[in-house]
């Protein structure tokens, strides 16, 4: 797919618009790098030099490489496609919410963010020890992820049915 042909979806997109409202600014951080990967895969574009490039100005150098790190470690590995939701939605896919949850719980806990992330990866232990670089990249930035230990609150999906 050639990037000159269709619009980038992030052009004027912003953090703070990213993701449920609840979530604290690292999270939003990393849900919005997330997307911003996603986004250059679709597009045709290089993921790593777009999150350099963006994250880089947005927080720092150091966490553009770590997140850059841990989508190369999942993407080297993935079991099926990721869900990702579209660029600045309000909401997040379940895949967003583990992978989320399994950084700000890895320090803590990787044998839960190992569970997590099980569905998603062959080898969910080489993507937390990504994931806790991750974290400590975000934290020495004041974006330290939150411990979330409780099961994450999926919203029902209401289908149109056919009578």
């Amino acid at each position: 797919m050639r990037s000159d042909l269709f619009p980038d979806p992030f052009h004027h997109a912003s953090v703070d618009e990213c993701g449920p409202s609840a979530l604290t600014r690292g999270e939003r951080v990393l849900l919005w790098m997330l997307r911003q990967w996603v986004t250059a895969r679709v597009l045709g574009q290089e993921p790593g030099e777009r999150l350099s490039r963006e994250v880089g100005s947005l927080v720092s150098s150091r966490v553009a490489t770590a997140f850059i790190l841990l989508m190369t470690t999942i993407e080297g590995q993935v079991r099926r496609p990721l869900r990702i939701a579209a660029p600045c939605r309000q909401g997040y896919a379940e895949d967003e919410q583990r992978l989320i949850t399994a950084c700000g719980v890895c320090p803590a806990a990787p044998e839960i963010a190992e569970r997590l992330l099980e569905h998603l990866v062959m080898t969910p232990e080489a993507v937390v020890v990504a994931a806790r670089f991750l974290n400590s990249a975000l934290a020495h930035e004041a974006l330290a992820l939150p411990l979330r230990f409780e099961e994450p609150a999926y919203a029902p999906t209401t289908r149109p049915t056919l009578h």
